[in-house]
């Protein structure tokens, strides 16, 4: 999501590919499970992803901070991954260290604040919330995601977003040291913060719980009737212009609908590229550049990614 729309790109080599299997036995001896040449489109809501040299699932928190430490140390790419959304991997694969999320799930709630690890579900802390009364967070129903990738590019809706909830997160810092960092410290803004600029790992957060309460039936039903639900993206793949909206401008533009291959701009939701089913990563890239193009040359507007592009 850099601001000059370049890919987020990382080294490779045959000296990269040692150093992965230098480490490979480090990684394995800790909690937790190690794939070799796991295909990423297994873990991806767009369904696109060449083979990760390593995928591991860390069975705690310390695991994934101990794994994380293990690449910075050997010069290893890694790659923190939730629940796959807002994602495009390359055809490629990557080659380094994809760390997933999946099984840190932990979560705790009081009567105020709701304190939950990285890879919960959101729809689970929509669920344990009003479980216990609280429907504080409704806003957030029917966005995918898990709470680590949620609150990295601050995501919501357009009259609140999850910043706006944060009231302390926990991240490894650039030294390799846990550090609990306040919600001014965060710079949230409309869809990133400086969490996700320095590409710090949340590993958990603590959310209050309290303000405007929203109609949790209500907002799905109409992401339902406005959104490719039932089909493989990544969710918007662009932010939303100043006052505009990028679903309508690229409609406007003549490109609801439009098909390259097997991947397509949705017919419902302009916003959205969907995967028909075996679309190349490198048809979706090839779309979001005709669709950036054909919003500038018509409207004079340079559309902003929202989802990461990740090369091999």
């Amino acid at each position: 999501m850099d601001g000059d729309h370049k890919p987020v790109a990382f080294p490779r080599g045959r000296n990269l590919l040692r150093r992965i299997d230098e480490i490979s036995s480090s990684i394995a001896s800790l909690p937790g499970e190690l794939r070799r040449g796991e295909s990423l489109s297994l873990h991806t809501t767009i369904q696109i992803g060449g083979p990760a040299e390593g995928f591991f699932l860390p069975a705690s928190k310390e695991s994934l901070i101990e794994a994380i430490r293990t690449c910075r140390e050997h010069g290893v790419p890694y790659f923190i991954l939730g629940k796959g959304s807002n994602i495009l991997f390359s055809d490629s694969g990557f080659h380094g260290l994809v760390i997933s999320t999946a099984c840190l799930s932990g979560y705790k709630q009081s009567d105020e604040c709701l304190s939950a690890d990285c890879g919960v579900a959101l729809a689970t802390l929509i669920s344990t919330a009003n479980t216990h009364g609280n429907y504080s967070l409704d806003f957030l129903a029917g966005i995918p995601g898990s709470l680590g990738g949620a609150i990295a590019m601050n995501a919501g809706i357009k009259e609140r977003s999850i910043g706006e909830i944060v009231k302390e997160i926990t991240v490894l810092s650039t030294d390799g040291t846990l550090e609990s960092i306040g919600r001014p410290a965060c710079d949230f803004s409309y869809r990133t913060s400086s969490i996700l600029k320095l590409r710090l790992p949340v590993l958990g957060a603590d959310l209050f719980l309290g303000g405007e309460k929203y109609d949790r039936e209500q907002l799905l039903a109409q992401r339902s009737a406005r959104q490719p639900l039932g089909l493989a993206s990544a969710g918007c793949t662009f932010k939303n212009p100043i006052g505009r909206s990028a679903g309508e401008l690229i409609e406007r533009a003549g490109l609801k609908g439009f098909r390259l291959g097997m991947a397509q701009v949705s017919d419902i939701h302009a916003n959205f590229i969907i995967n028909l089913g075996g679309a190349r990563s490198a048809e979706i890239r090839r779309i979001i550049d005709i669709v950036r193009q054909k919003v500038y040359k018509s409207f004079h507007i340079l559309l902003d990614l929202e989802i990461e592009v990740v090369d091999g």
